[in-house]
């Protein structure tokens, strides 16, 4: 299951960096991965659950090798940044310039997943005052990453201003045992 998965995962990928998200369809998907239709769906609903649930299991992956209880609160962010920066043309494709709405929609949801994952309890604040927080976050954090694929800011630099801009918000509310 895990193979096949990663079939498919991979084949979206490729097609999506050669012919753009809209242009690709599940026949292709299926074509690149040597993969039958009844397999894709019992895994899948469509392309566009395949988009999101294989991009956030390997976000999730990247970012919890790179992320451990003790590393500071905005860890996530910067290997999200950084994974923009080495990966730009498909970062390119996901959230740039010419990236339509669905593939934003799909990022944004993706990102806000990995921030919950790691931020849930992390931050002194109730549930709905969290989740509003973390859309903003994952929204504006969307935009830095498109920023970073165009090559109009640095990893480095989008994460020292967002750490920044978020510990003036997140200082005060923040957890003490978790201010990095």
């Amino acid at each position: 299951m895990r193979r096949t998965k990663g079939l498919l995962h991979r084949a979206l990928i490729e097609l999506l960096l050669e012919k753009g998200y809209s242009r690709t369809t599940v026949q292709d998907i299926l074509d690149r991965a040597d993969v039958g239709r009844s397999t894709f769906y019992s895994h899948y609903r469509d392309k566009d659950d395949l988009l999101v649930v294989s991009c956030t299991e390997y976000l999730r992956t990247a970012v919890n090798e790179s992320v451990t209880p003790d590393t500071p609160l905005w860890a996530p962010v910067h290997t999200l940044l950084k994974l923009a920066e080495r990966h730009r043309e498909l970062y390119r494709a996901l959230v740039g310039k010419r990236s339509g709405a669905v593939l934003i929609r799909a990022t944004g949801q993706m990102v806000h997943d990995i921030l919950v994952d790691h931020l849930r309890g992390r931050l002194a604040m109730d549930d709905d005052e969290f989740d509003t927080t973390l859309t903003f976050l994952s929204w504006g954090l969307i935009g830095v990453l498109g920023s970073v694929a165009e090559e109009a800011v640095s990893a480095d630099d989008a994460v020292s201003v967002f750490e920044s801009l978020a510990g003036r918000g997140l200082h005060m509310r923040t957890l003490p045992s978790v201010i990095s």
